[in-house]
C-alpha cells in the first residue's frame, strides 16, 4: 500500500515524497513533483497534489491499467478514458475504498469507476474535482511527454498529448460551484454562544474542563483564547514563536517562516496569508507570560526551540512543538465531547469566521454611536474592508466579503422584518 512520507532536508525544506508498499519512491510521481512541482510549491499544496495522483492510480487498478506503458506504446487517452476518469475524481476516497472492499469480499468484479456503477459512493465537492483533474491532467501531460521526448519532433504524437490534456481539463465542473447557501461556510456555523461556552468549559479552573494535569489545561486554554482573540488560522497559531509576542504593548505578530529549520515537526504548521500584527488585550498578554515563564519554560526540551505551544504529555515529544493531529485528536474533539449537542459544529477555522463576525457587531456599534456623538468617527465600507484584510491578513475583498456573509445575512434579515412589520401597520389603519 503506498503511502507519503515527508523528508525534512538540512535547510529546513519539507519534501513529501510517495513510498510504494515496499518503502521505495514513486518513480514518475516523485521526479513529477521534482520537476514540476518542487520549486514554486509548499509542503501541504504537493501533499495534496500526491493525493491525487494516488487516486488516478486508483483509477488504473480499478480498470487494470498502465498509463506509462501506454504511452510509450503510443496509445493516449481514448474519450471514453477521459469520462471515466472525470467521474473516477468525482468519487470520495474513503467511501469509494470501503466499496471496494465490500464488493472483493462478495466476489463481485469492479469493473469501472464510472458513476453509473457506483451510485452508492459518495460524492466529492466540484472544488475538489476541479483540483484533481488539474493535477492529473497536469502528471499525465508531462509523463507523456517524458516517456516520449525522443518523439516529440513528431507533430501528431505532440498534438495527441495536448489534447489529451485538454480534454481532459475540459471535464473540470463548470460554473460556480460554491454558490447559494450550501457554498456559504456560514450556513451551518455555530452560534457565537457556542464559541463561548467552549472557551468556558476549557478554562483551566473549569469544573467540567476534560483535560488532565494543569498544564494541559492551561496550555489549551490558551489556544482556545489565541483562536478567539485573534481570528488566525489554527496553522498561525501553532507557528507561533516567544519572540512574535510584543508582552509590552499586547500584540502577536503572524509572521511567514516556511521551511523553518529551528521547527522539528514534519508537518510544518505555515502563515498562508499576509503578515501582520493583531493587537491583544492585557490579560490576555499576561496569561501567556505566565505560560511562557511558569509553565513552559518548566516542560522538557521547550528552551531548546521558540515555538509558543508544546506537547506537555510525558515522553519523547515532551517540550517539542505540538502538531496539528494533536490540537484536532486531543484538544479540540475532547472540548467537543464535553457538551457535543451543542459543539458537534465547532471547527478550528470556525474561530475565524465568529471573529469577523464579531468584528461586524462591534463596527456596526461604532457607527451607531456616531449618529448620536459627534466626537466619534464613523467607519465606512471601504476603511471596515481595509481593517478587515489587515487583521486577517488578506489582500483580496473578495475573501473578505466571505468571512462577514453572516452579518450582512442577518441585517438583511432584519432589514425585511422591519420592512414587514411596517406593511402589517398600514394595512392594519388601512382595515
Amino acid at each position: 500500500m503506498t503511502r507519503i512520507e515527508d523528508l525534512v532536508f538540512d535547510n529546513g525544506e519539507r519534501y513529501p515524497i510517495l513510498l510504494g508498499a515496499d518503502g521505495t519512491p514513486n518513480y514518475w510521481v516523485t521526479l513529477y513533483v521534482t520537476e514540476k512541482l518542487r520549486q514554486t510549491h509548499k509542503q501541504t499544496t504537493i501533499t495534496n497534489a500526491i493525493g491525487h495522483l494516488v487516486h488516478l492510480e486508483r483509477w488504473e487498478d480499478i480498470n487494470n491499467r498502465n498509463l506509462i506503458k501506454e504511452f510509450s506504446q503510443l496509445q493516449f487517452l481514448s474519450d471514453e478514458d477521459i469520462g471515466s476518469l472525470s467521474d473516477h475524481c468525482m468519487l470520495d476516497v474513503k467511501s469509494l475504498d470501503k466499496w471496494r472492499r465490500s464488493y472483493k469480499k462478495s466476489n463481485v468484479k469492479f469493473a469501472s469507476a464510472s458513476t453509473a456503477s457506483v451510485a452508492p459512493i459518495q460524492k466529492v465537492s466540484n472544488a475538489h474535482v476541479s483540483n484533481r483533474i488539474a493535477h492529473i491532467a497536469g502528471f499525465l501531460y508531462f509523463t507523456a511527454r517524458t516517456v516520449l521526448k525522443n518523439q516529440l519532433a513528431d507533430k501528431s504524437i505532440s498534438q495527441s498529448i495536448k489534447e489529451m490534456k485538454s480534454s481532459l481539463i475540459a471535464c473540470k465542473p463548470k460554473g460556480n460551484a460554491g454558490g447559494g447557501l450550501g457554498g456559504d461556510p456560514n450556513s451551518k456555523a455555530p452560534s457565537p454562544e457556542a464559541f463561548e461556552l467552549i472557551l468556558k468549559i476549557t478554562r483551566e479552573d473549569a469544573q467540567d474542563n476534560p483535560f488532565s494535569s494543569f498544564e494541559v489545561r492551561f496550555r489549551n486554554a490558551l489556544i482556545f483564547e489565541v483562536l478567539d482573540a485573534t481570528g488566525v488560522r489554527a496553522s498561525e497559531m501553532l507557528a507561533i514563536q516567544i519572540g512574535d509576542i510584543d508582552f509590552h504593548n499586547g500584540a502577536i505578530s503572524i509572521v511567514r517562516r516556511h521551511d523553518a529549520v529551528e521547527d522539528p515537526r514534519k508537518k510544518q504548521p505555515v502563515v498562508k496569508t499576509k503578515p501582520r500584527k493583531i493587537p491583544i488585550d492585557k490579560a490576555l498578554t499576561e496569561r501567556l507570560k505566565d505560560y511562557v515563564l511558569g509553565v513552559r519554560a518548566k516542560t522538557g526540551v521547550a528552551t531548546k526551540h521558540p515555538y509558543l505551544f508544546v506537547t506537555h504529555k510525558h515522553g519523547e515529544c515532551c517540550g517539542k512543538p505540538i502538531s496539528h493531529s494533536s490540537v484536532v485528536n486531543r484538544v479540540l474533539k475532547p472540548a467537543i465531547a464535553v457538551r457535543p449537542e451543542l459543539l458537534e459544529e465547532i471547527t478550528r477555522h470556525g474561530f475565524r469566521h465568529n471573529f469577523n463576525y464579531r468584528l461586524s457587531k462591534r463596527i456596526d456599534a461604532i457607527n451607531k454611536a456616531a449618529k448620536t456623538n459627534p466626537e466619534i468617527e464613523p467607519i465606512s465600507e471601504k476603511m471596515e474592508s481595509q481593517i478587515r484584510k489587515e487583521l486577517n491578513g488578506w489582500s483580496s475583498d473578495k475573501t473578505a466579503e466571505t468571512y462577514n456573509l453572516r452579518h450582512v445575512r442577518e441585517e438583511a434579515d432584519r432589514v425585511m422584518r422591519e420592512d414587514m412589520d411596517q406593511w402589517s401597520k398600514r394595512a392594519k389603519k388601512d382595515i
